[in-house]
């Protein structure tokens, strides 16, 4: 098997660790590459076991976009579905492996195939107890899975899964990504279909509106774009908010078009600051002490990487 090749890439996600804190990009990107390997160093070991961490929001999302995909497929096949159906046969099972994984630690064999929680991995910093935070889980789940059954899956009536554009996922080894002035740029859009000369890109939150949302479809807007040939003018995205029940659609323009490019071109020129050299190419990190930690110390309790940065926190 080749060797693989720790290149330079891009995304929104990427984007957002890196301004909150510089340490965080290091221990995401670098320090964590070759963790996998039997002579991986204890600090390359751990910083790879950690990057696979996850918490009750990705979760929740994860099990939110599970059953609404299975929903999706159902009405395809011409069947009916209600919400309890949909998190009986696709969120809950999912759940309960995930958690099951998790509180019995059986990531320690493999971080990459078995689920880790960070509320169980760093209960110290979980303040609500986990009967609390699981019952509002389920319930946050049900109320996404309620209004997209109610309001959103019928906007989907005769959509074909031919129509589908098909995504990598993380699971199916690297995920979806394009070329952009010869970066590599990850873009993972949730589900994707083509209507007569049109692309709609629908990206599910189970959360609340955040600023970077908007960033993120601008991204989908761009591999759209880029990688499928698509017109801006034909390129619609949607935001679907499923916790209250609202959708933000737009048809993105050049200007914003032209922001996103800046976005990345600003955001690569700051990471390759970090770099040997400045030089992207080689990829090469300068020594972990030159990328800062956050300026809100009390961020780090909520970062997966904390017990590796701890020893320079002191006690917070």
């Amino acid at each position: 098997m080749a060797e693989l090749i720790n290149t330079f890439s891009w995304s929104v996600s990427a984007s957002r660790d890196f301004d909150e804190c510089r340490r965080k990009r290091y221990l995401a990107r670098y320090a964590m590459w070759n963790g996998w390997k039997d002579q991986a160093t204890d600090i390359q070991r751990a910083a790879y076991r950690l990057s696979k961490m996850e918490n009750r929001f990705i979760l929740q999302g994860n099990a939110v976009e599970m059953a609404v995909i299975w929903a999706i497929r159902q009405q395809q096949e011409g069947k009916a579905v209600t919400m309890d159906q949909a998190y009986a046969v696709a969120a809950r099972p999912f759940l309960n492996q995930c958690w099951k994984e998790s509180s019995k630690k059986m990531w320690k064999s493999n971080p990459k195939k078995f689920c880790c929680l960070q509320e169980h991995y760093y209960p110290e910093h979980n303040t609500q107890p986990e009967s609390e935070m699981t019952a509002r889980m389920i319930d946050e789940i049900k109320q996404c899975l309620s209004n997209f059954i109610q309001e959103g899956l019928p906007r989907f009536k005769g959509i074909e899964e031919a129509q589908e554009v098909k995504i990598a996922t993380v699971d199916s080894g690297d995920p979806e990504s394009f070329q952009f002035e010869g970066l590599k740029i990850y873009a993972i859009p949730d589900y994707v279909y083509k209507k007569d000369d049109q692309i709609h890109i629908h990206d599910w939150k189970s959360g609340n509106p955040r600023p970077f949302h908007n960033d993120q479809m601008a991204l989908y807007s761009l591999w759209a774009n880029v990688k499928h040939n698509a017109p801006v003018g034909n390129i619609h995205v949607h935001l679907e908010y499923l916790l209250s029940g609202t959708v933000q659609s737009a048809v993105l323009t050049k200007n914003e078009f032209q922001k996103i490019s800046r976005l990345i071109r600003c955001s690569v020129a700051e990471m390759a600051e970090y770099l040997v050299d400045g030089d992207i190419r080689k990829n090469k990190p300068l020594p972990q002490e030159d990328w800062e930690m956050a300026a809100d110390i009390y961020a780090c309790k909520r970062c997966k990487f904390f017990e590796l940065c701890k020893p320079e926190l002191g006690n917070i």
